[in-house]
């Protein structure tokens, strides 16, 4: 009698272990194992406010497994990628992209796990406006003077960048021009030698300029003068440098142009350099007086020191 009780027993829990991988069985194959892809925006945490970032990755690719019905409710937005920066410091950075992904889920790939990013300490400073003429007058037209307004412009943004900054240029459209006019002219960022700078933010963009035009000009031909500050690097000497046209014609009112007998541009640095170097510098602004070309090229060639 017991031995029959106990192999019902059995029987019963066979029974019962049957049933259960049963259910799983039919379970797995209503709701199988899938996975998603989905592409997930990378943000930044923890950055102090004295700091700015670039090449921050701007998304991530993550593919996810799960089981089936979870996986279609599943969107961008419930995965969370980022980057924490609560120990930035100035200058290149590798970081790791981190991810939380939804309860359920377990991630099959990630197309970035780290990233090479740029941290600037924030920088604001204020450059004055320099005029530049952008086009040919008529032989006889000449801008006898200019106001721009503001003068003046904020540049904001990464240290690093604004440190190059040699002058804000505002670009003024001359040409064919034989009355007084007004222009929304753009201003940019140069460097020292004559490269433009992007990738910071000026206030405000572009200026308001009241043009006015005399005629009866007269012209002439003047040296460009070039002014240097600085020691080479020991390794080097200087072997030359001028200018690249060495002479200009100054065109505008009579007592202007024949009080000039040259042009002297700003002094360049060669602090530090050892090597051949080329620089776009422009000429001064000086009233009533337009100088053609405007920008000079100065070109320095150096030879090893014996």
């Amino acid at each position: 009698m017991m031995n029959k009780l106990g192999k019902k027993w059995q029987l019963k829990i066979i029974c019962l272990l049957l049933a259960i991988v049963l259910w799983f069985l039919i379970i797995n194959e209503q709701n199988p194992i899938s996975e998603g892809s989905y592409t997930v925006p990378v943000t930044v945490e923890n950055l102090d406010a004295q700091y700015i970032t670039s090449n921050v990755p701007k998304t991530v690719y993550v593919r996810l497994s799960g089981p089936r019905n979870t996986i279609i409710n599943v969107g961008p937005s419930d995965i969370r990628a980022y980057i924490d920066l609560s120990n930035a410091q100035e200058g290149e950075m590798e970081v790791p992209v981190r991810l939380e992904i939804p309860h359920g889920t377990e991630l099959k790939k990630q197309s970035m796990t780290s990233a090479k990013i740029t941290v600037d300490v924030y920088t604001v400073r204020e450059f004055i406006l320099t005029s530049r003429l952008a086009g040919k007058m008529d032989d006889t037209a000449f801008v006898s003077s200019l106001k721009m307004v503001p003068e003046k412009v904020v540049v904001s943004g990464a240290r690093r960048l604004i440190k190059q900054v040699s002058k804000a240029i505002v670009e003024i459209p001359v040409a064919g021009k034989s009355e007084d006019f007004s222009v929304m002219a753009p201003i940019h960022l140069e460097a020292a030698d004559g490269s433009r700078i992007d990738g910071l933010e000026m206030t405000p963009w572009q200026s308001s300029v009241k043009v006015m035009i005399g005629h009866n000009a007269v012209t002439k031909v003047v040296p460009v003068g070039v002014a240097t500050y600085g020691h080479l690097a020991s390794s080097v000497t200087l072997k030359s440098i001028k200018a690249d046209p060495e002479t200009v014609e100054i065109k505008g009112e009579a007592g202007a142009v024949n009080g000039l007998s040259r042009i002297d541009l700003m002094p360049i640095s060669l602090e530090g350099l050892d090597q051949d170097k080329e620089w776009k510098v422009t000429a001064p602004s000086i009233k009533g007086v337009i100088i053609d070309p405007d920008t000079i090229n100065v070109v320095m060639k150096v030879e090893k020191a014996e």
